[in-house]
């Protein structure tokens, strides 16, 4: 690596190298940075979820009349957005939309984070969402 390199790196490169799953919402909740991880757990690509709501790039199953996820997703992300402070939430079950349109039974262990800009203006919302879904599926 160059010192130039050093001296100006690649934070997009880096943060979809990011070993963690994490994707970065507008405050509006559109989805603008996924890491690489997060799009293999949820077997998207980031050409089909960057620009999207996220509720709309990650819906609720149709066939589970009990599902919250969103519903869950939508209030945590507008705590963070009010209040400026993580919002750490229990495990939630999110089933996820597979590459031939089933819903495949998920569990997550989210939390959404403020990021703000050199003003302190809350510009993004960091949504991590590390998949317990094996822990989950051990337990019962």
């Amino acid at each position: 690596m160059s010192s130039s390199d050093a001296r100006n790196p690649d934070f997009q490169k880096i943060f979809e190298s990011l070993p963690s799953q994490y994707i970065i919402v507008t405050p509006d909740r559109t989805i603008v940075a996924a890491t690489d991880s997060f799009l293999a757990s949820t077997g998207k690509s980031r050409e089909g979820i960057v620009g999207k709501d996220i509720l709309d790039a990650f819906p609720d199953n149709p066939d589970n009349p009990d599902a919250k996820g969103t519903e869950i997703l939508r209030s945590s992300i507008e705590r963070v957005v009010e209040t400026g402070k993580i919002d750490i939430l229990p495990p939630v079950r999110y089933d996820i939309e597979n590459s031939d349109g089933i819903f495949e039974p998920r569990w997550f262990q989210p939390l959404n984070a403020p990021a703000f800009d050199g003003e302190g203006k809350l510009v993004y919302v960091l949504h991590g969402a590390e998949d317990i879904t094996a822990q989950m599926i051990s337990k019962s």
